[in-house]
């Protein structure tokens, strides 16, 4: 093979691994918009002994009410919905009226240090499916 015949194979095969990346990048964020709204905000704002407090808003959807889930160190605990007074996320202007709060109650736990997380329920496609998103950071706590 002489070396125009090779460089040209070479051309070839990078413009392969090129448009092969594009492909997987394209297939990639095409998954990541199927499975997540990019509208859904939230903050977990307490947790103890005895609740979980915070808001949830699809402001995509500002005047529904989302769905969320409580995980307490990596375990599911209780699932509820954003629809309690919460008339700072209003004021904001995070969402069309004042009931996206949420109050989640804590279980029962041994004391010790403890991580609550708030997941929104995302229902994707024609509802088929539905994925969690995490709403707001991770909330550490101890129990005494």
């Amino acid at each position: 093979m002489d070396n125009k015949a090779r460089a040209r194979l070479i051309h070839l095969l990078i413009s392969k691994s090129m448009a092969e990346a594009l492909l997987i990048a394209a297939v990639a964020v095409g998954f990541y918009f199927a499975t997540t709204n990019p509208n859904l905000r939230g903050v977990l704002d307490n947790a103890d002994r005895t609740w979980v407090t915070g808001w949830a808003v699809d402001e995509g959807n500002p005047g529904s009410r989302v769905e969320v889930q409580l995980f307490v160190d990596d375990a599911f605990a209780v699932a509820g919905t954003a629809n309690q007074y919460r008339p700072d996320v209003h004021d904001a202007k995070r969402a069309d009226d004042d009931w996206h709060g949420f109050a989640l109650r804590m279980p029962t736990l041994h004391p010790g240090d403890h991580e609550a997380r708030v997941y929104a329920v995302h229902p994707n496609g024609n509802g088929a499916r539905r994925t969690l998103q995490l709403i707001g950071k991770p909330f550490s706590f101890r129990i005494e």
